[in-house]
């Protein structure tokens, strides 16, 4: 994306706190959450946010943070321009008043609803120009099954997560974007049927989609960001799901980072989850739509294997947990 030349820098440095809201998950900016930092294994929180000097910072291991670094370390890119650019497409009108963020929680922190279903149905239309998801192996079946559709003008793939959410992925550049309103997780209604007794857990929809294409019958929800497994904590609550999970995060180090925070904080709702990438055994592939487009019969060999022994597991054994 071109940033415009008018585009003042600082002007996005105040929107921190909403990054760490709507972004980040953390729930109230007025007291100590756990370091942002990836190679930091925060067991007591310790990070702080400041407004006055719109950063937030670890008492413990120093870490220090601006929007723009955050920017950098979720989005994997290094270049000011490259943050520039996805900050300016996260935030299209930079002037917001941070205080409401401030001892927010999730049903008061921006969740303005919002009924795209008009704008679905006009990115849907367009879908067929672009060939981006066909060249990610994802079939017109799954894209017709979804409502995906696609934005011209942002140049953007269009998720619906529900008529009121959506989250957006560039087809040029690695930018993605969450519509206004809660951080809804793609399928997250699953939850809710407790005939669900196995479930992948991905960390974008994009890996789900894949998923389906090995498998149709699987059932699978995206977090469409590692920090909304909050979300996936809470809703396992209000549902009172009692079932399984496979944590099949991104085979790198932030992965495995929240895999291990994700597992720890299911064991302590008496949740069994098991671990594992699926893709271990495929060199230079980082995620599960990697491994489908590089060699698809690898991937679904893989798929059945460790599907196999969950099930398995799952019938012999209730409520523990497991390694694989």
């Amino acid at each position: 994306m071109y940033v415009k030349n008018n585009i003042d820098a600082d002007k996005f440095k105040p929107l921190l706190a909403d990054y760490l809201v709507n972004k980040k998950g953390i729930t109230n900016l007025r007291e100590h959450f756990k370091c942002l930092n990836p190679d930091h294994e925060d067991k007591h929180p310790s990070m702080m946010f400041t407004s006055k000097y719109n950063i937030c910072k670890c008492f413990s291991c120093g870490a220090s943070y601006d929007i723009f670094d955050l920017i950098g370390i979720d989005y994997g890119v290094t270049s000011f321009r490259d943050k520039l650019s996805i900050a300016s497409n996260l935030y299209p009108n930079v002037d917001v008043d941070i205080s409401k963020f401030l001892n927010s929680n999730e049903n008061n922190s921006n969740n303005e609803i919002i009924d795209f279903s008009y704008y679905y149905k006009k990115c849907k239309k367009n879908i067929s120009k672009t060939d981006y998801l066909l060249k990610r192996n994802i079939s017109l079946d799954l894209i017709k099954k979804y409502n995906i559709g696609y934005d011209v003008k942002k140049d953007m793939i269009i998720f619906p997560i529900n008529k009121n959410c959506y989250f957006g992925r560039g087809v040029n550049q690695n930018i993605k974007i969450k519509s206004k309103g809660i951080s809804y997780l793609w399928n997250e209604n699953l939850l809710k049927n407790s005939d669900n007794k196995l479930i992948y857990i991905t960390e974008s929809i994009i890996d789900s989609l894949s998923l389906e294409m090995i498998d149709p019958n699987v059932l699978t929800i995206a977090l469409n960001g590692l920090p909304n497994y909050k979300r996936l904590l809470k809703l396992i609550q209000d549902y009172n799901y009692d079932g399984y999970f496979v944590l099949a995060f991104d085979n790198d180090k932030t992965g495995t980072y929240y895999q291990n925070i994700v597992k720890e904080e299911l064991a302590n709702l008496n949740i069994t989850s098991f671990a594992t990438t699926l893709i271990s055994n495929m060199d230079d592939v980082k995620d599960i739509n990697e491994a489908l487009i590089k060699d698809k019969f690898k991937l679904e060999n893989n798929y059945k294997y460790f599907n196999k022994n969950f099930e398995n597991y799952i019938e012999k054994n209730r409520g523990s947990e497991i390694n694989l």
